[in-house]
């Protein structure tokens, strides 16, 4: 049994999604979106990250960790803002041992719908229908159990096509 928890870092709301892979099978455990507040400072959306994360590894004890990687945006800023709102889960993570991955967002897309130009509504439909799940799933939940399931097909199918950051 491996858990597996997928991050979509963001600077105003980050996904997680958790999920169990056991012999080949993947199931859902939790999902949830933390709002870091469009009012607060940024220094403080980055502590709020951070805390989250730590708070989930603490609860759900992932052995594998899966970031979804910085795309590459028109803006620069963008860019850099959300690679440290990236930095902030990623070093949350670190210690204890744990793998931890990255998979582009493009590659996510293709491993779960075959199609690595799908948009966020159909990767969701996708993953609900993976996972069996009936409840109200947010965009960015959805987006990170997508990273959690990449990485738990990736690693069924072509173990030697991962590797850890």
């Amino acid at each position: 049994m491996s858990v597996i928890l997928g991050i979509d870092p963001g600077t105003n709301i980050t996904g997680y999604g958790i999920i169990n892979s056991e012999n080949n099978n993947l199931s859902y455990i939790h999902h949830e979106i933390i709002k870091t507040g469009l009012k607060n400072l940024y220094t403080t959306k980055l502590s709020l990250i951070h805390k989250n994360t730590q708070r989930l590894i603490e609860i759900y004890k992932p052995d594998e960790i899966a970031l979804e990687s910085v795309f590459f945006s028109v803006n620069a800023g963008t860019a850099i803002k959300l690679g440290q709102a990236r930095g902030a889960a990623l070093s949350a993570c670190c210690g204890d041992d744990r793998s931890i991955y990255e998979y582009s967002p493009r590659r996510v897309k293709m491993i779960i719908t075959g199609n690595g130009a799908a948009d966020k509504d159909e990767l969701q439909k996708f993953v609900k229908r993976k996972l069996r799940i009936r409840r109200k799933l947010e965009i960015d939940a959805s987006d990170a159990l997508g990273v959690a399931l990449c990485h738990g097909i990736t690693s069924i199918d072509s173990p030697e096509e991962i590797k850890a950051i």
